[in-house]
């Protein structure tokens, strides 16, 4: 490893990127085949990081509980999908898309200044170490970075992943967030369904409104909810 690769890893491990630079792998199905070990309707928020952060989804979205774990107030995972596609009910919101959601809350609060994110980030991803990081297989080859830009202290990113999604069946191409909120760093992730593909125009749109309800709910008073 070259000393200026040692040194971009050590920069982005010190901002509490390594989290939110791994591809977020999760496994079960989901939608109405799946027999679910909760009973009544699914919940439209989760409290995760010891109550700081509460992540919710745009309208007519849902936690997946059966997917959805926090570490004891430490990393959290949190999947999302639509409500009316886990047995919400036909009177519960309809998704103005149907799409998966994911937010990977980071376990260490975050340390640094969120105008350091950005050029951490392009520098690490710049590596074959930070595209493996990136990619759900762990293999630089799979993840292609098609574009990185900052609005305010939130990084946003384009991106090309051929790695299997345990999941299920995705579309390679998708959108990503690097947000500060509860005092931790969190990932969030929009992905297109095959049956339902998302414009570029769409997915950022869905991915904003996402970004938003999390920042809001970093706003709210802690509370295991």
């Amino acid at each position: 490893m070259s000393i200026w690769t040692s040194k971009v890893r050590r920069a982005a491990a010190g901002l509490g990127l390594a989290l939110a630079l791994t591809g977020c792998q999760m496994t079960g199905t989901t939608g109405p085949e799946k027999q679910s070990r909760f009973s009544g309707p699914p919940p439209s928020k989760m409290a995760v990081a010891g109550g700081q952060l509460i992540v919710s989804g745009p309208p007519g979205y849902c936690i997946d509980r059966e997917t959805s774990r926090d570490d004891a107030g430490r990393s959290a995972l949190v999947m999302l999908s639509p409500c009316r596609g886990m047995g919400a009910g036909i009177f519960a919101p309809r998704a103005a898309h149907e799409a998966v959601m994911t937010a990977a809350v980071g376990a260490r609060p975050m340390v640094t200044e969120p105008e350091r994110i950005l050029p951490a980030m392009q520098a690490f991803a710049a590596t074959r170490q930070g595209r493996a990081a990136l990619s759900r297989s762990g293999e630089a080859q799979d993840m292609q970075i098609r574009h990185m830009f900052a609005e305010g202290d939130v990084v946003y990113m384009r991106l090309t992943d051929r790695g299997r999604f345990a999941w299920g069946t995705v579309q390679p191409e998708y959108w990503r967030a690097v947000v500060p909120a509860g005092g931790r760093m969190v990932s969030l992730s929009v992905l297109a369904l095959p049956q339902a593909p998302l414009s570029d125009r769409d997915g950022m749109a869905l991915l904003r409104a996402f970004v938003a309800t999390v920042k809001a709910g970093s706003a709210l008073p802690a509370s295991r909810g």
